[in-house]
């Protein structure tokens, strides 16, 4: 059988099954009303209050230190405009695949919870530089500076980026604990194993899904290439961001990502952002203390 008609199977029977994460009818319903282009903070907070669970959960991150608001928020509709649309909207998909995450892969969802912490941290610190450079678009060294970037984009893709990991595990089990079996005695990464035996990656599958779900380009692109930087032609410096984040929420050892094999940093990405290893120390000091908010999702 030809590589691309086993890919044809394997996408035709990812989209059959019954197991991969799926959306209650009214997180799908919240999930139409963020959609329209003049979406109503009033609709999308009366189809939250059908949803008890959900609120507590969006009050209860938008009130976490991680946030840092210097007051209390105690309306949902005051905190559905401080997250914003994107971020919402991550966190009613999570609000399903967290549940799946914690029944298929102990350790997922808080490498996810933590990878989601440190992209937005990074983002900021960025942000943060470019404000400090008043206007300079080269470092003194001669690297580019980035353009800003949306701190909570990046929330919402360190979030979602290991979402293919489920649709692995619940579609293709008996191919799921080969593929962790490999990665850890061989010492490979995950989305390598992944591609020599299902010929696609977790990165691969979360595109497919997230794009489904009608998430923008902006989350589904960098999902697709956070293990292969170099392949994204659009959002490139997003990509980046995730895949340092990524590897970072692997090296402090935050949950569990599937293997314990620990490749190299990508310098490839290093070079995208115009960073250097200081600027990841510094990162890997900051976050630290991010650990302590993972049970913001509890």
């Amino acid at each position: 059988m030809k590589k691309t008609d086993s890919l044809d199977r394997l996408i035709s029977t990812v989209k059959k099954t019954e197991n991969i994460p799926t959306l209650s009818k009214v997180l799908a319903k919240i999930s139409e009303e963020i959609e329209k282009d003049n979406f109503s903070i009033k609709n999308i907070g009366i189809l939250m209050s059908h949803d008890i669970s959900l609120s507590a959960r969006i009050l209860k991150i938008v009130n976490s230190p991680f946030y840092g608001f210097p007051q209390r928020i105690y309306s949902i509709n005051h905190a559905i405009v401080l997250l914003g649309a994107n971020v919402l909207k991550s966190i009613i998909i999570s609000t399903s695949v967290f549940t799946v995450m914690k029944k298929t892969m102990a350790g997922l969802s808080e490498h996810s919870l933590f990878c989601a912490f440190t992209s937005k941290h990074i983002a900021e610190k960025m942000n943060n530089d470019i404000k400090k450079s008043k206007g300079e678009t080269k470092f003194n060294d001669g690297r580019e500076r980035q353009p800003a970037i949306d701190p909570d984009n990046m929330f919402s893709l360190g979030l979602l980026h290991d979402i293919g990991k489920i649709i692995i595990a619940t579609t293709f089990k008996d191919d799921f604990k080969k593929i962790l079996e490999i990665a850890q005695k061989e010492e490979k990464p995950l989305d390598e194993v992944e591609r020599g035996i299902l010929n696609i990656s977790h990165g691969q599958l979360g595109y497919m899904l997230i794009k489904e779900w009608n998430l923008p380009p902006a989350i589904y692109l960098p999902i697709k290439y956070h293990h292969n930087v170099n392949l994204a032609d659009n959002f490139k410096t997003e990509t980046a961001i995730l895949n340092i984040a990524d590897f970072l929420t692997r090296a402090i050892g935050i949950g569990f990502s599937g293997t314990t094999y620990l490749e190299r940093i990508n310098t490839d990405a290093i070079n995208i952002l115009g960073i250097n290893i200081d600027f990841i120390k510094s990162v890997i000091e900051e976050i630290y203390s991010y650990k302590d908010e993972l049970s913001i999702f509890d």
